[in-house]
């Protein structure tokens, strides 16, 4: 359960280390996109110029919910405290373990709140239930 906004940012820190695992890196990086219900997350690492988005997460899977946890309070933490939403963010962190982090206040243009609900009529719904 975070409580702070430094928490959510480590546990975004800690979903990128466990993305990363035992790799030589030179940066890397998690773009969180945060829903009404929940947020998605796509990473990757750089090494020598090179990007890499696969593997990761072996040691440590849960890093990467609390990561995504951690996205979706820090979205309803800065609309408490700014009244400001935000639709993602893009979280950079470096070996010495600096970080940039980036809001994104802009509404997906292809994004319906209807989008993560179903409508089914309660009819329906009871159909379905009876023919189980």
């Amino acid at each position: 359960m975070m409580n702070t906004v430094e928490q959510a940012y480590d546990a975004i820190g800690t979903y990128l280390l466990s993305f990363i695992g035992s790799r030589q890196w030179e940066g890397a990086v998690c773009k969180l996109r945060v829903y009404a219900k929940m947020a998605s997350g796509s990473h990757w690492l750089i090494m020598n110029g090179v990007v890499d988005e696969s593997r990761g997460f072996e040691e440590n899977q849960d890093a990467m919910w609390a990561g995504l946890d951690a996205a979706i309070f820090l979205r309803d933490e800065l609309l408490r405290t700014t009244g400001q939403r935000i639709w993602g963010l893009t979280f950079t962190l470096f070996p010495d373990g600096k970080f940039k982090l980036e809001y994104d206040y802009n509404k997906p243009d292809d994004y319906e709140e209807t989008d993560e609900t179903i409508d089914v009529s309660l009819t329906d719904f009871v159909d379905q239930l009876n023919k189980k």
